[in-house]
């Protein structure tokens, strides 16, 4: 199979498994949702800076939540020895690794549809009435988190310590991006519109690169035994 088709399979076997256990996607949801709600009481519901906080309440449930998601991708996965075979079968481990990062970004995806409306009930932060611009911040943020955290969660997954590891590993790695994906959803909630869109979007689409092209190269590497 070519790069791309074996990147596709990849990412329907996940959505398949996904869709016979929901278990990535509730539990990320719920994780999230989980830490918005503390975040709420937190910062008082409907004070005057709760709104000021929700672009960083945002990004730390994905982040936090991503981690189980990130963890469970791939340990159902070996588990039942699926992933042994995928990388002793003759397709390309960049491929492999690049379906899992279209299937972790898919999920965090989908549980970021429920959180924007909640954060945005809960701290009136005006989220849902910038959606259009912020939408691009999501993504892009999202891909770079995924693509960071599939590198290092297949490196972790055979190690007792995996998920407190994966986090170590990965939280000061993706911060860059984390950052400035909390200024740009500042400043579209602030009012900035395309303009802070124009500002922040190029940053988090650097990283975004420099992850993806990092872990199509080093993948293969680093799944050396």
């Amino acid at each position: 199979m070519s790069f791309l088709t074996t990147a596709w399979v990849v990412l329907l076997k996940d959505l398949r498994a996904e869709l016979r256990t929901r278990e990535i996607v509730l539990t990320t949801v719920l994780f999230a949702v989980l830490v918005v709600l503390l975040a709420a009481f937190a910062f008082g519901l409907g004070a005057g800076s709760a709104g000021e906080a929700a672009a960083g309440v945002l990004w730390i449930a994905v982040a936090f939540a991503g981690i189980l998601a990130l963890s469970r991708t791939y340990l159902r996965e070996r588990e039942f020895g699926v992933w042994t075979a995928m990388l002793m079968s003759p397709a390309p481990r960049a491929a492999l690794y690049l379906g899992k990062v279209l299937g972790v970004t898919l999920f965090l995806l989908l549980a970021e549809i429920v959180l924007v409306p909640v954060i945005d009930l809960l701290f009136r932060a005006r989220l849902l009435a910038n959606i259009g611009p912020l939408a691009p911040i999501l993504v892009l943020g999202t891909i770079g988190y995924a693509a960071a955290g599939c590198l290092f969660a297949a490196m972790t997954i055979r190690t007792r310590l995996r998920d407190l590891l994966l986090g170590v590993l990965l939280f000061p790695l993706v911060s860059p991006v984390l950052i400035f994906a909390i200024k740009g959803t500042r400043a579209v909630t602030d009012g900035g519109g395309m303009a802070a869109l124009a500002e922040w979007l190029p940053f988090i689409a650097i990283f975004d690169a420099v992850f993806l092209v990092g872990g199509l190269w080093l993948f293969g590497v680093l799944m050396e035994d």
